[in-house]
């Protein structure tokens, strides 16, 4: 009787161990979104180089009457 006891008190315990799961591993956090950084001195040269290039290109259009 003491073997059967001890035969079920066993199945019972592996069977509950086997039902654990093991703790989810740790997700990395997201990567930190940067802003947009300022632009260099150069990049605002040419920036502002096309710019005036594109301003006497851009004739304004005059609306016809109907």
């Amino acid at each position: 009787m003491r073997a059967l006891a001890l035969l079920a008190a066993a199945a019972l315990a592996l069977s509950a161990a086997a039902q654990e799961k093991p703790p989810a591993p740790r997700k990395k956090p997201a990567a930190k979104q940067v802003a947009h950084k300022k632009p260099s001195a150069q990049q605002v040269r040419k920036f502002d180089e096309l710019e005036k290039k594109r301003e006497p290109k851009k004739p304004e259009r005059q609306r016809e009457p109907k």
